[in-house]
């Protein structure tokens, strides 16, 4: 069972991961007297966002279930990495089975409940198990709502559900605005997620279950370990596992999104549980930045150049001033199955105004911490010295720029030398192009 209150730095130091930004930090210390002694379900807790909210929850003084179906101290997940899951109420149960989580809700004693289990949440593995998807982030709602709504009315805990963007589909009019934009999910993931979404309006308005419902944007950030599907992940894997090219799909040359750290996330759940509101409503969580695809990879490549130079300067020691690495972009083939929206952007005046968040971690900052973490994932997790050097290294790294690099950082979607020439040559299945970075000023 967690403590009251959680060292604000523990678990800092076995992962250079930061944690937590100023603006978490914040929201903790301010939630501590909300959260104090409350009794928190996290569904997919082992996962990628709920592990950052369990953290951070557990650190604000609540009292922390995390379940998973698969809870294995073998996974790869941020609870197992920092030992987090001996702090905590480990509940290993199957969202999708109904009557587990009728158990589950009904004899836990909890004011609320984090529903971020997901199934498929990759538009590939969907194509291919959609009744497994349908079943997960459908049914798996519902099976933990019917729960809630077999209890008491002032018994219930307040369910907050995490959707997602790809609801509002392809749209005429960006960005989306919350029940003004109209539904256009086609595919099975986004319809799927937008079923839930429904019906979790359904069972607070109609049957006396009070939700709040947030549909996110693209979140990116340490401990993401869908390293052969996510852009972000993946990148990183190329470049610090493979030694190879980037990818980036044919399909998504034109594509735009929202891209928020992941630790924002946790804090915007936070925000809403604390504000009674917004029971009953529906919010977007907006992203730090909007950018195309290609321009994310072109920023990724900058990011990690400009952390080499800052290594090279400060700990030229360290494996990250001295290892080589692939700055080209590889185009390649997607699956033309597939339904994919072009474009997506989510305005996020509504839960700036009635729940007081906003995005606190920039795109860059967010990059940084990120590629220290993969950095050490992939090459440095084995050796504890060298773990340590980088836990300070990364420390100094995230005081941002202007501070910490020998040259600023370009602002996102600055102008560049030479952008890669991104094109499909005839029938070939891909074409590998080089990105010729910016200089280093001295």
């Amino acid at each position: 069972m967690a403590k009251k209150f959680a060292p604000l730095l523990s678990h800092t130091t076995s992962v250079p991961d930061s944690w937590p930004t100023p603006g978490l930090a914040k929201t903790i210390a301010q939630s501590r007297e909300f959260f104090s002694g409350r009794r928190a379900l996290v569904t997919g807790a082992f996962g990628f966002v709920g592990g950052h909210l369990c953290r951070a929850l557990h650190a604000a003084g609540a009292q922390v279930a995390a379940l998973d179906k698969d809870t294995s101290p073998q996974r790869e997940s941020q609870l197992n990495s920092l030992g987090l899951r001996d702090e905590m109420e480990v509940v290993e149960a199957d969202i999708t089975d109904r009557q587990a989580m009728h158990e589950v809700v009904t004899q836990g004693g909890y004011d609320f409940i984090f529903h971020l289990a997901a199934g498929a949440t990759v538009i590939e593995k969907a194509l291919h198990d959609p009744y497994g998807t349908i079943l997960a982030n459908t049914l798996g709602f519902v099976n933990i709502a019917e729960g809630a709504r077999h209890l008491p009315a002032d018994e219930r805990p307040l369910i907050i559900y995490s959707s997602s963007d790809k609801v509002y589909g392809e749209a005429n009019e960006l960005p989306y605005v919350e029940e003004k934009s109209n539904f256009g999910a086609i595919g099975v993931y986004d319809a799927a997620k937008l079923a839930a979404d429904i019906f979790a309006s359904t069972y607070d308005k109609a049957l006396g279950v009070p939700t709040v419902v947030l549909r996110m944007c693209n979140l990116f950030g340490p401990f993401d370990f869908s390293i052969d599907y996510r852009l972000i992940p993946k990148a990183m894997r190329n470049i610090f596992r493979d030694g190879e090219a980037l990818e980036l799909y044919f399909n998504a040359l034109e594509h735009m999104r929202d891209y928020l750290f992941v630790e924002d996330a946790a804090r915007a759940f936070m925000h809403l549980a604390q504000h009674a509101g917004c029971r009953g409503r529906v919010y977007n969580l907006p992203g730090a930045h909007y950018a195309a695809t290609p321009d994310v990879l072109r920023d990724v490549i900058e990011t990690i150049e400009w952390l080499q130079f800052e290594a090279q300067a400060h700990a030229p020691h360290l494996e990250m001033a001295r290892f080589s690495w692939n700055r080209s972009i590889r185009i390649i083939q997607s699956d033309p199955k597939l339904i994919v929206i072009s474009k997506q952007h989510l305005d996020g005046s509504r839960i700036a105004r009635e729940a007081g968040f906003e995005p606190s971690v920039t795109f860059r900052d967010g990059l940084r911490r990120a590629a220290l973490f993969y950095h050490w994932h992939f090459t440095q997790r084995q050796n504890a010295t060298a773990t340590a050097e980088l836990c300070a290294f990364a420390r100094h790294a995230a005081q941002g720029p202007g501070v910490i690099h020998v040259a600023p950082l370009p602002e996102p979607g600055a102008d560049r030398r030479k952008k890669p020439d991104l094109k499909l040559v005839g029938d070939r299945p891909a074409v590998f192009t080089t990105y010729q970075p910016k200089e280093a000023a001295g």
